[in-house]
């Protein structure tokens, strides 16, 4: 089942590409599953939003006889229009199908890119106008996830791909601010940082997104060398590696929580060629990791919360000889 977070202001009674003012933000539920172009969330609020997902969990459980139902949140990147953020939630859904043979639930959270590809330095400036309302969404969501804790039984995990990862880098930072660190549970059991628009030192131990891994149980880094969209990222960015075309600079330096993928193997031209989005266009080497029957099967094995030593398809890059237990390579 789907729902959307947005902080998109409507314009001329569409979602556009500006910021609502305040920090506010629409709770979206009741997707109505139509064709792309009429389908939309039907219904606004932030109670009914809250009712319609705890009653989908029990559902889930009870008529599905799922033992344990997925909550995740996704957070797109830049070039995104308010139905390109629906688009890519409708794909994470349908692939997920395909292995967990149920819907999953996802929430994405729209914030208001423009959806056109030269306007990267716009949406840099529309990711942090979104902090604000971001960081208020992850706090009602561990609001709600500590009220229903005694009942709870569904496990959480976060997609960020791009420059949604810039966005959940500033907002952990904020909710750290809010809430100081995290003790006992975690708010999300899995978090997968896709092509990451970051620089390559900010996931280490002392960098800027060391929150992420605090309000993780475990943080996944898929990255290519690939990925010409971060390749020019970088070039605005004053030449800086991108966390999501290099790695890590340093894996002696990174939390213990934080692994590291090399998916190149089938993040790059030749493999996706064919793979087709929800409009049949094709995939993009930048979006390949939500594409790739591959790099998802390593991400629902990690979303299973399976080992990292025992995820099949991938293997431990060397480092003088020895295994590394914090840097993969997908076979």
């Amino acid at each position: 089942m789907l729902f959307m977070v947005t902080n998109r202001r409507i314009i001329k009674g569409e979602f556009g590409d500006e910021e609502k003012p305040n920090k506010k933000f629409d709770y979206q539920y009741a997707y109505n599953n139509k064709k792309r172009g009429q389908d939309k969330f039907e219904k606004y609020g932030k109670k009914g939003f809250q009712v319609a997902l705890l009653n989908e969990l029990k559902r889930l459980k009870e008529e599905d006889k799922v033992s344990t139902p997925k909550v995740g949140i996704y957070v797109h990147g830049y070039n995104n229009d308010y139905q390109d953020s629906i688009d890519e939630i409708y794909d994470l859904e349908q692939s997920l199908y395909k292995v967990y043979g149920h819907y999953p639930v996802i929430v994405g959270f729209s914030w208001p890119s423009s959806g056109k590809t030269l306007n990267y330095l716009s949406d840099r400036e529309e990711v942090r106008d979104s902090i604000g309302a971001f960081t208020r969404f992850l706090t009602d969501l561990n609001t709600l996830a500590t009220s229903n804790e005694r009942d709870c039984f569904s496990t959480t995990f976060c997609i960020a791909h791009s420059m949604g990862n810039y966005l959940l880098r500033k907002g952990m930072e904020y909710l750290s601010d809010n809430l100081g660190s995290p003790s006992g549970r975690m708010l999300f059991d899995e978090t997968v940082l896709l092509a990451p628009d970051l620089c390559s030192k900010d996931i280490e131990l002392d960098g800027k997104g060391k929150y992420i891994s605090d309000f993780s149980r475990r943080v996944h880094v898929y990255y290519s060398k690939h990925d010409r969209a971060l390749k020019a990222s970088s070039i605005k960015r004053f030449g800086g590696n991108r966390l999501g075309r290099h790695g890590a600079n340093d894996y002696n330096n990174l939390p213990s929580n934080v692994i590291a993928v090399d998916a190149k193997q089938y993040a790059n031209k030749t493999a996706i060629s064919g793979y087709k989005d929800r409009t049949g266009e094709q995939v993009s080497v930048h979006s390949s990791h939500r594409y790739h029957s591959h790099i998802l099967s390593d991400i629902i094995q990690v979303l299973s919360s399976i080992d990292r030593d025992e995820i099949e398809g991938r293997e431990s890059v060397m480092s003088d000889g020895v295994p590394m237990s914090n840097h993969y390579r997908l076979k």
